[in-house]
């Protein structure tokens, strides 16, 4: 793998040394437009540096530049070690490589860098957000005035509707999760942005950067934006108004409002940021029946359990719920929010009263927090206790309680019954979710088997629709030849190559004898029985009842056939006689 050291040497320039394998490929010092053709052209996997921070001040456009690469690049800090404490970058040359300096000049230092980062040594840094901007904006320097104007922006709202739409499609296809805003000046439109939920390189191979004569398509990362310290330890309710202009409101799980926003454009990312620097969010609240979807994958990124109302509260019940808060809102997006936490907070409350009454007196205010937490994802109340005083436990945690000897028995009885009724009370909701489970059993095993049934029924529908299916094709086929037979025999009548004779005109020739002779099937057996008639077999094109359609130039042929045969047998016949009688005596 190919590491590049970095340092700052002077203003806007850049001392940088291409390692691979323990040796420098390149060093040298440039401009920030020279260091990103060396990267290009190098393409390396880490980008190792001594100071982040000096780095962040001075090399703002290096790192902007890199978060538009089609590839990425890991940066390491190759000072910082374990728990988070740097040394000197002269000091770990001396231990590393046995180098004494005094000080570093920047390209030894970038070279030692590499060195080291390719030691394994330093820390990562995450200087991206786990998200790819995809970027499509019109041409700036390109925008025709006077007439033109109005026919020119539409074919730039256009292309950029249609890019958006074909992006979308895209994305949706490989199954990557995204927000798309559409920015508006004058009821144009002028830019479109994604924000794709997965690494720069993963989204590039989807969608490709473009430069044409009226927009441009930018993919690149933002790096990381820092709001201040995450409060880890505090568990929330946020409230969440999606739109053009997105409204959160952060409650605690006493009720209290801890801070409102709105926001335009916000990337469910950036809503999860600025949450998380005041806690962990428990519950996403919404303030319509029909949650919006961006609502549900905000829930679903925080792992929160998603809150709705029965029916869509009104704007006059949204106010009052506000007023009767009395916290200050800004806008309207604010107030909606910050109604819907409330409300998912009032759902949760009694739940939340009765922890406190029944465990108060045994968990601290942290374990109770976190019990609360547990509430609102779906634990009951002592199923929650119980795992936040298991989890202590496991964790190593005494609690050490003072009280005086005399009362230590009625402390004990007092514990055990409070565990005794949680025992029960949890005994009781399991009991309950034991028989709604059996009823689901039952449920499904029923609509299971209509399934089957369904499906075996469908099998043999679909087996009757095929053999019909065939058999209408068969009549079909047999239709066409039948009417192709009838225009034949219709068109043969009408010209005089059928003839249509009635079935007594058929005779039995051997006897009374006829044209057409119904006991004679060949030739050669009428002209054995001496019979001039034509076997109707032959010559018959069409039987129905009681009438033939003969073929009447056929007829004449095969009579024409079976004279000439009888005439040469009966000249045969007369001279076979002739010299009978010659032989005769005198």
């Amino acid at each position: 793998m190919r590491i590049l050291g970095l340092d700052i040497s002077g203003r806007d320039k850049f001392a940088y040394t291409v390692v691979e394998a323990g040796s420098a490929l390149e060093q040298g010092t440039a401009s920030a437009a020279d260091l990103l053709k060396v990267i290009k052209k190098y393409r390396p996997g880490i980008l190792a540096v001594d100071s982040i921070s000096e780095l962040m001040e001075h090399g703002r456009i290096v790192v902007k530049a890199l978060g538009r690469l089609p590839f990425n690049v890991e940066v390491v800090e190759v000072t910082r070690g374990e728990d988070n404490v740097s040394l000197p970058m002269e000091a770990l040359v001396e231990k590393h490589f046995k180098v004494v300096r005094g000080r570093l000049d920047p390209l030894e230092t970038s070279f030692f860098a590499a060195l080291l980062a390719e030691r394994g040594l330093g820390a990562k840094i995450k200087l991206y957000e786990e998200e790819t901007v995809v970027l499509i904006k019109r041409v700036s320097s390109t925008s025709p005035g006077g007439m033109s104007r109005n026919r020119y922006m539409r074919n730039v709202k256009h292309r950029i509707r249609d890019l958006a739409d074909r992006i979308s499609r895209r994305l949706n296809e490989v199954g990557l999760d995204y927000d798309l805003f559409f920015k508006e000046e004058s009821g144009d439109i002028t830019s479109a942005k994604f924000v794709v939920y997965a690494r720069r390189d993963l989204v590039r191979r989807y969608v490709k950067p473009l430069k044409s004569s009226d927009v441009v398509i930018r993919v690149f990362s933002e790096p990381v934006k820092s709001y201040g310290s995450e409060q880890g330890g505090r568990y929330l309710i946020v409230g969440v108004d999606p739109g053009v202009v997105t409204g959160i409101a952060i409650m605690d799980l006493e009720g209290k409002v801890l801070h409102t926003e709105a926001r335009r454009n916000l990337p469910r990312g950036e809503s999860l940021r600025r949450i998380y620097q005041w806690g962990v969010p428990v519950v996403i609240a919404t303030d319509v029946s029909d949650v919006p979807e961006y609502v549900k994958k905000l829930a679903a990124m925080s792992g929160a359990v998603l809150y709705k109302p029965d029916r869509d509260l009104s704007v006059g019940e949204k106010s009052s719920i506000v007023e009767k808060i009395g916290y200050p809102v800004g806008t309207s997006h604010e107030r909606d929010a910050l109604a819907a936490a409330y409300k998912a907070f009032a759902e949760y409350r009694t739940k939340f009263e009765k922890l406190e009454r029944d465990f108060g007196a045994v968990l601290t205010r942290r374990q109770l927090a976190e019990a609360k937490a547990l509430v609102a994802k779906g634990k009951s109340i002592a199923q929650a206790a119980a795992e936040v005083l298991k989890g202590d436990r496991e964790a190593g945690y005494t609690k050490v309680i003072y009280i005086p000897i005399e009362k230590s028995c009625k402390n004990i009885d007092e514990y055990n019954k409070i565990m005794i009724n949680a025992l029960e009370y949890e005994k009781r909701q399991l009991e309950k979710e034991l028989e709604e489970l059996r009823s689901r059993v039952s449920s499904l095993s029923r609509a299971l088997s209509d399934s089957l049934w369904r499906d075996a029924k469908y099998r043999e529908l679909q087996r009757r629709v095929e053999d019909l299916s065939s058999s209408l094709k068969a009549c079909m086929e047999e239709k066409e030849k039948f009417a192709e037979e009838l225009m034949e025999i219709v068109l043969g009548l009408l010209s005089g190559r059928y003839r249509l004779y009635r079935e007594d005109e058929v005779a039995e020739c051997r006897k009374t004898g006829g044209a057409l002779c119904s006991d004679i099937s060949t030739v050669e057996e009428a002209v054995s029985n001496g019979v001039s008639g034509v076997p109707v077999g032959l010559v018959t094109r069409y039987k129905s009842k009681g009438y033939y359609i003969i073929d009447e130039s056929k007829r004449r042929e095969i009579a024409e056939a079976i004279r000439k045969a009888l005439a040469e047998k009966r000249f045969d016949l007369k001279k076979l006689l002739d010299e009978y009688r010659r032989r005769l005596p005198g």
